[in-house]
C-alpha cells in the first residue's frame, strides 16, 4: 500500500494556505497577504474529511476525470456525516477549486482552495482569462492578479465572494514552468536592476511617472502585448476560441 504522503497533494508543498471570508483575504496564521501576487496554475480536487481530519484526497491529473463527488460520498453511510455551518450533515468529499499563487517580493508560495461557490466562481474566472491568454500569447504568459472580492447573492444573502483582478501579464517563456501541488516553483527571471542601483533611483523617483517607470522594470518576466479588438471579436482569435461567424455575440 502506499504511503499517504508519496500520493500528489492539493496543497503545494510548503506554500501557506490562502482564506477569504466575507470578502477578507487571510492566510493561515491569521496574518494579511501580499495584496498583489503571480497566479501560477488553477485545478480542481477532491477532498474527504472527517471531524477537521483530512483522510484522503484526490489530485485531478491530465487526461483523466474525477470521480464523480456524488457517488463517492454514497459509499459513505450519512450517519458518518458531520455536520455542517448550517448544522446540517455535511457530505465527507468535496469538490475543491484551487489556484497557485507566489509572492513576488519574498518567493512565498500560496495554495488558495475551498469548495463554495463563490470559490468556483473566482477560480473558473481566472482560469478561462489564463487559458484564452495561453492561446494568444503563449504557454509561458501568468497573469500578476490583486487579491480582491465581489458581492455574491446567497440563500443567506448578499455575500462578498473571493475575486482575483488581474493587473497585468507577464511572459516567463520555457522557464515558466509551472507551480504543481507536489513539487516546485517556476524558475522566474528577474528583469530588474541590482538593489543598489533600484535604491538609488526610488530616491530620486519625485514624480508619479518615474514612480510608475520604476515599478514596470521591477516585475519579473516580459511585458505581454495586449489583445487587441480584432482578436475579442473576429478572426484574430484562434480556431477554438472564434466566435460563429453569424453569431459574434453568441446571443441565443
Amino acid at each position: 500500500m502506499r504511503n499517504k504522503s508519496d500520493k500528489p497533494r492539493l496543497i503545494a508543498t510548503g506554500s501557506v494556505i490562502l482564506k477569504c471570508v466575507d470578502g477578507h483575504w487571510s492566510d493561515g496564521d491569521g496574518l494579511t497577504p501580499p495584496p498583489e501576487m503571480l497566479a501560477v496554475a488553477t485545478t480542481i480536487g477532491l477532498q474527504c474529511w472527517s471531524d477537521k481530519e483530512l483522510l484522503d484526497e484526490i489530485v485531478e491529473r491530465p487526461g483523466e476525470k474525477l470521480p464523480n463527488v456524488d457517488d463517492l460520498n454514497k459509499q459513505i453511510p450519512r450517519n458518518e456525516w458531520r455536520p455542517g455551518l448550517d448544522g446540517q450533515p455535511r457530505p465527507p468529499w468535496q469538490l475543491n477549486w484551487v489556484i497557485y499563487l507566489i509572492d513576488l517580493e519574498s518567493a512565498t508560495k500560496y495554495t488558495f482552495l475551498n469548495s463554495t461557490t463563490g470559490a468556483k466562481i473566482a477560480v473558473t474566472r481566472l482560469a478561462d482569462k489564463m487559458k484564452t491568454m495561453r492561446i494568444l500569447r503563449g504557454a509561458g504568459v501568468r497573469p500578476l492578479v490583486k487579491l480582491d472580492s465581489r458581492p455574491m447573492k446567497t440563500s443567506y444573502g448578499q455575500k462578498m465572494r473571493p475575486e482575483f483582478t488581474v493587473i497585468d501579464w507577464r511572459d516567463f517563456g520555457e522557464a515558466s514552468g509551472g507551480l504543481l501541488p507536489g513539487g516546485g516553483t517556476p524558475t522566474l527571471e528577474y528583469h530588474g536592476k541590482n538593489k543598489g542601483l533600484e535604491a538609488r533611483q526610488d530616491a530620486q523617483a519625485n514624480n508619479l511617472s518615474h514612480k510608475k517607470e520604476l515599478n514596470a522594470r521591477k516585475k519579473p518576466g516580459k511585458p505581454v502585448k495586449p489583445v487587441s479588438v480584432s482578436e475579442e471579436i473576429d478572426d484574430g482569435l484562434p480556431g477554438d476560441l472564434a466566435p460563429p461567424a453569424d453569431n459574434i455575440m453568441g446571443a441565443g
